[in-house]
């Protein structure tokens, strides 16, 4: 059995300020290692299946999403293509980026961080990293293979953290991962070549209610140049995955980092709908397939950090939200089914002009809604 959808109830709406003063007791421990010698055993830490991520930041990167964007990487998560409408509108806003972290980590089950070339990172990097602790009771673990930077010093002096200067001790701060994930749960970190598209791979045809033959599958490998695997109709995924579905399961993992557009696909593929909760033609709510738990999830948590009281349905799909979830069918190879001579792929979404918003801190539009 898969496990349930119902999201608790996470901290409250995303506030990207803090400050020593204000750290949350009960946080899990923040260690800061002093590791000049750049051992490998830290890059050897990064286990996600176990909750545990390594993130390598970007050198010289200073703009204020810049470590958002490394911590989605390490969390198996690929940036839209560059040049995409989606891509240049909420990757490049920090306050989206950080949330969209946010999100994943709580969704994910990611219990343990650890930071490489700490002593690069910025003051404003800084505590938007300390926001992410406070909201997602992360444990923290800093390592600064050179000076310790003014901005963290001056963090540490009010924060209560383990200081390691030593090999063994550090190893010993890094500790044992997490206890491994349910048998049930869907193996969303292994991706594999999944993570980003390659020329020739199998695309898809999204699913309808029917099952789809074999002579509409051979058409549709003959109009796209490609092999065409199936999948399940509609109502009939099965709470485990078969081979085609979980290559197609890690494509919406890796490939759409927007938890609110991976979830809207995810339910366009296995419920023929926009939105959950799924329901049957008969009325009745749709099981949702294992693949498909974390993503719903996600939209869910994301949701919450914008300050929405309802945790129980994906936040509402603009037009723009719309055209971006078109975008991720691309990126995944995933088509839909066209009748002769027509042309398209997915249905035609509208290309609205997002609103025009005041600036964030980051310098760059701040979002609304699911886009935001």
């Amino acid at each position: 059995m898969p496990r349930t959808t119902t999201v608790p109830a996470t901290t409250g709406s995303w506030k990207p300020t803090w400050s020593p003063g204000h750290t949350s007791p009960g946080l899990p421990p923040l260690v800061v290692v002093q590791d000049p010698h750049d051992d490998y055993a830290f890059m050897a830490a990064h286990t996600p299946a176990l909750g545990r991520i390594t993130v390598h930041p970007t050198p010289v990167a200073s703009a204020p999403a810049a470590l958002a964007h490394d911590l989605l990487r390490s969390m198996g998560k690929h940036l839209p293509v560059a040049g995409s409408e989606d891509g240049t509108y909420w990757t490049g806003n920090a306050q989206t980026a950080w949330r969209v972290v946010a999100t994943w980590m709580l969704a994910l089950r990611i219990h343990h961080v650890i930071i490489t070339r700490t002593h690069r990172i910025s003051s404003r990097h800084f505590e938007h990293l300390f926001v992410l602790r406070e909201f997602t009771k992360i444990r923290l673990t800093l390592l600064c293979h050179g000076p310790l930077p003014l901005a963290l010093a001056a963090i540490l002096a009010a924060l209560p953290h383990a200081a390691v200067h030593s090999l063994t001790a550090a190893r010993r701060a890094v500790g044992a991962p997490g206890p491994p994930s349910s048998a049930d749960r869907f193996a969303w970190w292994e991706a594999g070549e999944q993570s980003l598209p390659h020329p020739g791979e199998p695309c898809f045809m999204l699913p309808t209610r029917r099952a789809t033959s074999r002579a509409v599958i051979e058409a549709a490998a003959r109009r796209l140049g490609h092999t065409v695997l199936p999948l399940p109709a509609v109502g009939r995924f099965p709470p485990e995955p078969d081979e085609p579905t979980a290559l197609l399961a890690h494509r919406l993992h890796a490939r759409v980092a927007h938890p609110v557009h991976a979830a809207a696909l995810a339910v366009r593929v296995f419920a023929a709908q926009t939105a959950p909760p799924a329901r049957t033609s008969r009325g009745r709510e749709m099981r949702t397939p294992s693949w498909a738990v974390d993503l719903l999830e996600a939209a869910r948590h994301f949701g919450q950090l914008e300050g929405r009281a309802d945790n129980a349905s994906l936040p509402h799909l603009r037009s723009w939200d719309h055209a971006a979830v078109t975008e991720a069918a691309h990126a995944c190879s995933l088509h839909e089914h066209q009748a002769p001579g027509t042309k398209r792929h997915l249905a035609p979404t509208s290309r609205s002009r997002r609103p025009a918003a005041a600036s964030s801190a980051g310098g760059t539009p701040a979002p609304s809604r699911a886009a935001s």
